[in-house]
């Protein structure tokens, strides 16, 4: 199974109003500070923080596991043996190697982001990972 997803150019609106919202943060950054460099990084800090949003990103699940892969970012991937825990999430399916959820534990899992495609990914990572 795999699959892309582009959020911004799917919700057009809300990825018009997150420009927005970044010009006005450079606009303010200059107008406090005054600093060319500071204005030229404020905005490419913003859209890299953002690159999930803006930029199309892969999905692939197979025997071996779940893949993520996409411009700016190491592709990711996480093994069926290794799925501790799924969770369903707005916007997609959440795979964990840990058992619980803690606040004071960096989770290294993969975020599968789906739009129409929720049911048929959560069966198919369901039917996948190991009883546990």
């Amino acid at each position: 199974m795999r699959w892309t997803v582009h959020p911004a150019a799917h919700h057009k609106g809300l990825a018009f109003v997150v420009v927005l919202v970044i010009l006005l943060a450079t606009v303010l950054t200059w107008s406090l500070t005054r600093w060319i460099w500071m204005t030229a990084l404020a905005p490419l800090f913003l859209l890299v923080s953002l690159r999930a949003f803006f930029l199309p990103r892969t999905y692939s699940l197979d025997d071996d596991g779940a893949h993520e892969e996409g411009p700016l970012q190491a592709a990711r991937h996480l093994a069926w043996a290794d799925v501790r825990r799924v969770s369903r999430v707005r916007h997609g399916v959440h795979l964990s190697p840990i058992h619980s959820n803690s606040r004071f534990v960096r989770d290294r899992g993969v975020f599968l982001r789906t739009e129409e495609n929720t049911e048929s990914v959560a069966d198919f990572v369901l039917s996948r990972r190991p009883a546990t």
